[in-house]
């Protein structure tokens, strides 16, 4: 048996780190920040070992985590960032686009109340700079989309208020284990129409 060539290693490597994050956000969602490396590789049907080869710690195993899930999130709203049309129908889009990828991924959903918990479970300042970037590049964004599209008098209030009704949504769906598929568009629908009558 010949030995693995650098690209063979590079895509196990990548395989297994996807494996075990998979695993690390179904096990957030159980335990909070209670979970252990040992809960991850039982989940991912690792050996502790593996797992402990590629984190040697749960705060650095999350922090790619989220890392991760930032990224996927940046890629899934830039649609709605490009897209023809107003600012409010951008934000509107955005919205749906993001709500989506909470229920479809476990890490953007984990991302997202991280964020708006103010990675409060998390020690010292080592989340300071995901959560710089998050501003930069999803939140900020976001921010403008309403201030332009609906002209609200206080657009980061009505930003934080949507941000947090599509936790508050997928949280209600992850943890109550509903069994209908969630009405995306119904409920931004009712969010935005919400935001609308207030803010005239």
């Amino acid at each position: 048996m010949s030995p693995r060539t650098k690209e063979q290693n590079e895509a196990i490597r990548e395989m297994r780190m996807n494996q075990i994050m998979q695993a690390a956000a179904e096990v957030y969602l159980e335990k909070g920040i209670q979970l252990e490396i040992r809960d991850v590789a039982v989940k991912a049907e690792l050996g502790y070992g593996t797992v402990y080869h590629y984190y040697k710690n749960k705060h650095m195993l999350l922090e790619d985590l989220l890392w991760d899930a930032l990224y996927r999130t940046e890629s899934a709203v830039l649609p709605a960032l490009t897209e023809d049309g107003g600012s409010l129908h951008k934000a509107e889009s955005f919205s749906r686009l993001l709500l989506r990828m909470c229920i479809q991924d476990p890490s953007v959903f984990i991302l997202l109340k991280t964020v708006a918990d103010n990675f409060h479970h998390f020690p010292g300042n080592r989340f300071i700079k995901l959560s710089d970037n998050f501003q930069q590049r999803i939140y900020l964004p976001f921010v403008e989309l309403i201030r332009e599209g609906i002209g609200s008098k206080s657009p980061e209030k009505t930003a934080n208020l949507i941000f947090g009704s599509l936790v508050g949504c997928t949280a209600l769906n992850i943890h109550h284990n509903m069994q209908s598929e969630m009405d995306v568009e119904g409920i931004v629908d009712m969010i935005f129409s919400g935001i609308q009558a207030k803010e005239r």
